[in-house]
């Protein structure tokens, strides 16, 4: 067994947060495609039951995509952020095994805004995202998000942007 060294351990703790932030980014910046090249694992398990109710999923990320994809295109503008981005992985060190798979809990904001909405034209809300990220085999950063919890906290505005 091959040790976990503490320059795989960096190299994995820059990996996976680059990672998160591109998921947030890459969708605030239409990269529709990179999303499901850079960011998501072929099967994600999605559960955005405590901000929409319903229950937990697993999707393929290309069904993914294109669910964020319907949603954003509604809207006239959008950002999400992550901040916060707490990584769980071992401490590097003799007798620990290489990591195959990360947590990651991170804080997020999101802005969302439809000028045709109903009222008010924007809303914004918060909370954290729940993360599992896999490694791959692929070239280059190999980790990708298999799981996406949200963790709805806050919500002001007008939920109309979403009509």
């Amino acid at each position: 067994m091959a040790a976990y060294d503490i320059q795989n351990y960096l190299l994995d703790r820059a990996n996976i947060h680059d990672t998160v932030t591109k998921m947030s980014l890459y969708l605030d910046m239409s990269r529709f495609d990179d999303l499901v090249s850079e960011v998501f694992a072929k099967d994600v398990r999605v559960d955005y039951t405590s901000m929409f109710g319903g229950k937990a999923q697993v999707q393929a990320v290309t069904d993914l995509v294109d669910w964020w994809k319907s949603t954003v295109v509604k809207l006239d503008s959008w950002q999400h952020v992550s901040t916060s981005i707490l990584i769980e992985l071992p401490q590097p060190g003799e007798g620990v095994e290489v990591p195959r798979n990360a947590g990651v809990v991170a804080n997020c904001l999101v802005n969302l805004e439809k000028k045709a909405a109903k009222g008010d034209p924007r809303t914004s809300n918060g909370g954290r995202y729940i993360l599992e990220l896999s490694k791959t085999n692929v070239r280059g950063n190999p980790w990708r998000v298999s799981s996406l919890v949200t963790d709805f906290v806050w919500a002001n505005g007008n939920w109309d942007v979403f009509n």
